[in-house]
């Protein structure tokens, strides 16, 4: 719109401008031709009516002649002597003029009568008579050059509004489609694959059946993603169901197996069969606790998993927790002493927050190094609903920074070389490699209970998990004063 209004703008100034020097420049010329074929009469005209002697009465004879002519006004010179009609003085001749005036020839020269332009003309009767001077005012020339100026203002004022409107009209004409495939394109990203664009043989129609097509295509693409997601999940929650019924007669007999392999009668075998029994034992535990995985996955998925809200005691819990899972003593629970006047009193679901706990212990145990740290604190930032904040820190070798965005994916697996080399660990968790479900499942639980799970690493520096929990349900927590 700008680009064709200032066109338009500076195309009618530049005419203007043109038209107005144009017409300025042939009134003048007009003018000065008018100014000395007028002043050649007057000049024959002297020449008859002034004898060789002229008298005060010759002059005024001559005065009167030229009155009758009207549009000029006259002043003679003669030695000393001026006569004049009309308001002119021979302060309006100029020396230059003075000194150019012969009777051979008419010399003229611009000049102002009062606030007007006007062109003085100058001549001799004869060498040696006097000196004529007739004043020929522009004021109508002026007057038409001004309303010239005038309408060529108002023109091209005009012409720049209808610049304007035309380009404003035409620009949004031309952006109404582009608009709308803007708009289309970011209904598109927010996950509506169904808006549509017109279509046409112009560019634009053009532009708008390409991105049909596209999004028509990614719907397709997006429906057999999910078709084939759900037939994943499907799978998954099948085959987790079916295997917990043998895997439980598993841990069953498994257990008995441990119990036989902690008797004396375990004396009996050899080193080789009481190592198979143990790997045996400890294999049947991984798979249960991977069928529990993904049977919890499964109600998540399906949106199935439910949330028993009851009041805990985080501290008591913690310590019970960590008596339950037989953690080694390298794992500390710092209560804050304020906590002993002012116990930390949270609304949850006991399960989950467990399994949260455990899970990020367990993989601080696997992957981390010696001390790890379980630090929770209540806080109450300003103007927000109180909270809790509960920190797992270990001091292992950290994690690259290239894993971090991917934790908290399912079955995601950072290098294995971190794997702790802590030998306190080796009958824990630590022995087997983890599913990469652990992560995921900490995380999704968080989320049911209304949370946040956050993890900050330094290579070399080891890992800090922040889980931030609402005190009371529905009162979301707060991530501006996160941990870095």
């Amino acid at each position: 719109m700008l680009a064709f209004g200032g066109a338009i703008i500076v195309t009618t100034i530049a005419l203007s401008i043109a038209a107005y020097l144009l017409v300025a420049a042939s009134l003048s010329r007009e003018s000065r031709d008018a100014a000395l074929g007028q002043s050649r009469f007057n000049l024959l005209l002297a020449q008859t009516l002034l004898p060789e002697q002229p008298t005060d009465a010759d002059y005024e004879r001559l005065l009167d002649a030229l009155a009758i002519r009207g549009g000029f006004a006259t002043l003679i010179v003669a030695g000393d002597t001026t006569y004049q009609s009309g308001q002119v003085t021979s302060s309006l001749v100029s020396p230059e003029l003075t000194a150019a005036v012969n009777p051979e020839r008419l010399t003229y020269q611009e000049t102002h009568l009062g606030p007007d332009k006007a062109i003085a003309v100058g001549t001799r009767v004869r060498v040696g008579g006097p000196a004529l001077y007739f004043f020929y005012s522009q004021a109508q020339q002026q007057a038409t050059l001004d309303r010239l100026r005038n309408v060529l203002a108002g023109v091209g004022l005009a012409l720049a509004i209808l610049g304007l409107v035309t380009g404003w009209a035409v620009a949004r004409r031309l952006a109404r489609p582009v608009a709308a495939a803007g708009e289309a394109a970011a209904r598109v990203a927010g996950g509506d694959l169904s808006v549509r664009l017109p279509e046409g043989v112009d560019e634009f129609g053009v532009l708008g059946s390409s991105f049909n097509t596209m999004t028509t295509t990614l719907q397709a693409r997006l429906s057999d993603l999910q078709a084939a997601q759900a037939r994943e999940r499907r799978f998954t929650a099948d085959v987790a169901h079916e295997l917990r019924t043998p895997v439980a007669a598993l841990v069953g007999e498994a257990s008995l197996l441990e119990r036989a392999l902690s008797s004396p009668i375990s004396d009996a075998l050899p080193a080789e069969s009481r190592r198979a029994a143990a790997l045996l034992v400890k294999d049947v535990g991984r798979l249960r606790r991977l069928i529990d995985d993904l049977l919890e996955i499964s109600r998540i998925d399906a949106r199935s998993a439910d949330v028993q809200w009851e009041t805990v005691d985080v501290a008591d819990f913690l310590a019970r927790i960590a008596a339950a899972r037989r953690w080694p003593q390298e794992v500390t629970v710092a209560i804050p002493a304020q906590s002993t006047s002012y116990p930390l009193v949270l609304t949850t679901d006991r399960r989950r927050f467990e399994r949260i706990v455990g899970n990020l212990v367990e993989n601080a145990l696997a992957h981390g190094r010696p001390p790890i740290v379980l630090e929770p604190r209540m806080v109450a930032p300003r103007g927000r609903a109180p909270q809790l904040v509960l920190s797992v820190t270990d001091h292992g070798l950290g994690i690259p920074s290239e894993h971090l965005p991917h934790l908290f994916e399912r079955f995601y697996k950072a290098d294995p070389s971190r794997r702790s080399p802590n030998p306190t660990t080796q009958d824990s968790a630590a022995d087997a490699p983890g599913t990469g479900l652990g992560l995921s499942i900490a995380w999704e639980n968080a989320r049911l209970l209304g949370g946040t799970l956050r993890v900050w690493s330094n290579a070399g520096e080891g890992t800090r998990f922040t889980l931030r929990l609402p005190l009371e349900p529905g009162a979301g927590p707060n991530d501006a004063d996160e941990e870095s």
